[in-house]
């Protein structure tokens, strides 16, 4: 199986974690909160080192095993650097547009929440159902990269796809810097008259990424919606034989974002909206850059 140009230091998907965990630093200095956010700041120093170390291990010892492990490792920095979010997006930029995002769904649903609307057909097996598609979500993408990993004579349409889902995922972090919004499930609790309720697993998954996410300002843009449009995309041009697959997941995973209170309909707009840019103009670029000579 062929590698990616050897002659190029730093993979896409290194380069563009790098630039985030630098974005994330700059903004720590810019903002003067240092000390409120010291940790983070050495953490992304951390993860630029770390990723710089393989990518000279694996130019001076260019074994399988080493360009395997080189492949996959970026995974965990993505999930790293989201979780920083959470301290960070408040003391960058305390604001909460969660009033903003509301009236837009109002205006756009006559004056009605989409939330509330959905408890006239909330059922505990269709929120069993939708809970597990919504914990399912880094699976999605994931499924896709393996399946290019694994069934392809190179790895380009790989690093292509993979790097695509980076650029979409950090897209994503960027925009919650500039319209922080928790989501209904904590701004419309008050107004929200049936519980949420499912059969076996719902209640540990919803408690499990409650607790590994925390109050986190995660909503606008809607990453969800960004990358499992750019998975479903991306499958249409490189897996075809996963696209219904990733289509029927997906839509799954949108309307579990609502129906289970986590997303506003407007965020899921701009996602999706961001979605469809990524794939038009990343992709291109991602491909130019990885097959370059």
């Amino acid at each position: 199986m062929k590698a990616c140009n050897p002659e190029k230091f730093l993979s896409l998907e290194e380069g563009l974690t790098i630039g985030m965990a630098v974005l994330s630093n700059l903004l720590i200095l810019l903002f003067m909160h240092i000390r409120q956010a010291h940790d983070i700041f050495v953490l992304n120093m951390l993860i630029t080192a770390a990723i710089l170390l393989a990518a000279y291990v694996h130019r001076r010892f260019p074994h399988a095993w080493v360009r395997f492990f080189r492949d996959w490792y970026v995974l965990p920095f993505l999930i790293v650097i989201y979780l920083e979010n959470r301290t960070l997006i408040p003391i960058i930029n305390p604001r909460e547009f969660d009033s903003l995002v509301m009236a837009a769904d109002r205006f756009f649903f006559l004056g009605h929440d989409p939330t509330i609307l959905m408890e006239r057909i909330m059922y505990p097996a269709l929120s069993e159902i939708l809970q597990i598609s919504y914990a399912s979500f880094y699976f999605l993408p994931l499924t896709l990269c393996v399946i290019l990993y694994f069934l392809r004579e190179t790895r380009d349409d790989f690093h292509v796809a993979a790097s695509t889902i980076f650029m979409g995922f950090y897209l994503s972090y960027i925009g919650y810097y500039f319209t922080p919004v928790l989501g209904p499930r904590f701004t419309m609790e008050h107004l929200q008259s049936v519980p949420l309720t499912g059969l076996w697993t719902f209640d540990f998954l919803r408690n499990l990424l409650a607790q590994a996410e925390g109050r986190m300002y995660d909503c606008m843009p809607s990453g969800h919606a960004l990358v499992s449009l750019l998975t479903v995309l991306l499958s249409w041009r490189y897996a075809k034989r996963y696209f219904p697959v990733a289509l029927v997941w997906t839509v799954l995973l949108l309307f579990s974002t609502v129906y289970l209170r986590y997303h506003y309909v407007t965020d899921l707009v701009v996602g999706i909206s961001l979605g469809f840019a990524v794939y038009r103009w990343g992709e291109p670029m991602a491909r130019s850059i990885i097959t370059r000579n």
